[in-house]
């Protein structure tokens, strides 16, 4: 991606463009038919194409304003479908908040690996993207590695800021450079080169370093969203980007009751995004289990808890409060032999309180898991584990 077509998308000062400028362009512009052939969208993609890489650039550089976006970058549908149909449409910005070290990185790399494989999540339906991308704008990849290795996607293309021996540190101190460094990082999360059309794009996190200006400035922060979303449109991806909680206070009368309310900063952070995502630690006694919810534009909200594994992927909290009972409920039969069920209910009430009905729902698990034998009516007996 040149300079030229960074000036053009982030509203730079336009300046003429050269010979190598437009030579990219229609690079860019084979790319993308290339692309559109193996959509099947040929047609329209051919009509975007000329008209954006070879006629659009030089009519904008002839009027004014010709550094922001043009207006058929920003009308243009969406040639391909959306991640989660409802709930994270195609070509928008999602923001996923939680608390430092909640597990938003372990989730959005389960997810990631779940649309790759068309697989739902949380009972919706979920559509390939053409790539997934990952920008990690924290710590060193290989904090974010073992996660991707846990879902079984170790070589995802991405982006790592602290690794990257290029990146100044001093740019970081001023904060109006902060979306020529989000494109920057951008046009190389393909493994140091741009999104195919179609992808999926994670940015963890995207606040403060990406932030042009003050993240707690409701302008400076929907400035930063809308040139994201204008950028997403034009590259024609998906951006699901992160962001931290701020503290919960003491007095629980004087929190927020709605945890995107939560996300630190400025509320134009939900205002400003498109579907908000939130993932909330345990809060027991009331709420012993993770807390995910998310809140579409066009959907009702919806939120399931959930519980980390003993690899620290989440799963529903009815399916691990399920396998525990039936732990429980095992621990209770002898270890060699015959155990009545009348002797495993009075041990599961006693230890556990567990009644007749759970008592026999674990055993109906314990019995599809293989862990358990009916010997015969009323009595089961432990698998041998050799």
């Amino acid at each position: 991606m040149t300079r030229f077509r960074a000036t053009r998308i982030l509203g730079a000062s336009p300046r003429s463009p050269t010979i190598h400028d437009r030579l990219a362009e229609y690079c860019y512009a084979v790319d993308r038919l290339l692309c559109a052939l193996t959509r099947a969208v040929l047609v329209p993609e051919l009509v975007f194409c000329l008209h954006r890489n070879i006629t659009a650039p030089a009519a904008r550089h002839q009027r004014r304003g010709a550094g922001v976006t043009s207006p058929v970058d920003l009308v243009r549908p969406a040639a391909f479908p959306d991640p989660i149909p409802g709930i994270i449409p195609f070509g928008t910005v999602t923001l996923f908040a939680g608390a430092p070290g909640a597990g938003k990185t372990a989730m959005l790399a389960e997810w990631i690996v779940r649309m790759r494989d068309g697989r739902s999540i949380w009972g919706h339906k979920t559509n390939p993207a053409t790539q997934y991308c990952y920008i990690a704008a924290d710590r060193q990849w290989a904090s974010h590695q073992q996660w991707f290795n846990a879902v079984g996607f170790p070589d995802i293309p991405r982006y790592s800021l602290a690794d990257d021996p290029h990146f100044k540190l001093s740019d970081l101190n001023d904060p109006s450079k902060a979306l020529a460094l989000f494109h920057s990082a951008l046009m190389q999360c393909n493994n140091g080169l741009p999104p195919l059309p179609g992808a999926f794009v994670s940015i963890d996190p995207v606040s403060p370093l990406y932030i042009a200006g003050n993240p707690n400035s409701s302008r400076d922060v929907a400035k930063t969203l809308m040139a994201m979303s204008r950028e997403a449109r034009s590259l024609q991806v998906t951006l699901t980007a992160t962001a931290h909680f701020g503290k919960q206070l003491a007095d629980k009368s004087a929190r927020y009751l709605r945890p995107q309310d939560r996300i630190s900063g400025s509320g134009a952070f939900s205002g400003f995004s498109d579907t908000q995502i939130y993932l909330c630690d345990p809060d027991p006694p009331d709420h012993p289990f993770h807390l995910l919810g998310w809140n579409p534009r066009h959907r009702p909200p919806e939120e399931f808890p959930c519980q980390r594994n003993d690899v620290g992927l989440f799963v529903p909290y009815d399916i691990m409060r399920e396998d525990e009972v039936a732990a429980h409920v095992l621990d209770t039969l002898l270890a060699t032999g015959a155990t009545s069920v009348a002797v495993i209910r009075e041990r599961c009430f006693d230890q556990h309180s567990y009644s007749p009905s759970t008592v026999k729902r674990a055993l109906a698990r314990l019995l599809e898991q293989g862990r358990v034998v009916k010997i015969k009516t009323g009595v089961y007996g432990r698998v041998k584990v050799h």
